[in-house]
């Protein structure tokens, strides 16, 4: 394939293998989150790498296996580049949901609203009786971070649930 050779093959097989895989998470990630035109041109590019990778492996697999080796290894090396690039582009919505004893919720609130989150406070009881409030945050997955961090700075002791979420309509979203 393109004339390659020895070192230089496997290292084309191990980075186009890898890159493969990386736009196959992204792919699956975008689709996900229903991004599906950008999900759609990763698949495209994603396919493109698979045909040049996979014919240049399987080209005389049996007299150099090492050709295998490459593939496989870039594969799982792949996962791992690819993952870390959806974590780093962060797309999509997040739910913040924050379980705090009462009398903190308001000031947590406030300090979360300086943040420039969006806070809805909802009052409740725990399983023994306790007055407690769930201070609630709709926002981009980019700001999970930073809005977990404040919340764990004011209130060390809440209870933190992050999860995913399809889609939102109305409200505040950061």
């Amino acid at each position: 394939m393109f004339g390659l050779s020895g070192f230089w093959l496997y290292l084309f097989i191990f980075c186009g293998k890898m890159v493969e895989v990386a736009f196959s998470t992204l792919r699956i990630t975008l689709a996900g989150k229903g991004q599906k035109f950008l999900g759609a041109l990763a698949g495209f590019i994603e396919i493109v790498l698979w045909v040049f990778i996979a014919s240049s492996v399987l080209q005389d697999v049996q007299s150099d296996p090492w050709k295998m080796v490459a593939y496989c290894l870039a594969f799982a090396c792949g996962i791992i580049m690819g993952t870390w690039l959806e974590h780093l582009l962060a797309v999509g919505l997040t739910s913040i949901q924050i379980v705090v004893p009462a009398e903190e919720a308001e000031e947590l609130g406030k300090k979360l609203r300086d943040g420039g989150f969006g806070v809805t406070i909802l009052e409740g009881r725990s399983v023994d009786g306790t007055a407690r409030a769930m201070v609630f945050i709709q926002l981009r997955r980019k700001h999970v971070t930073q809005a977990v961090s404040l919340a764990k700075k004011e209130a060390p002791e809440a209870v933190i649930s992050v999860s995913d979420v399809r889609s939102v309509s109305g409200g505040y979203i950061r």
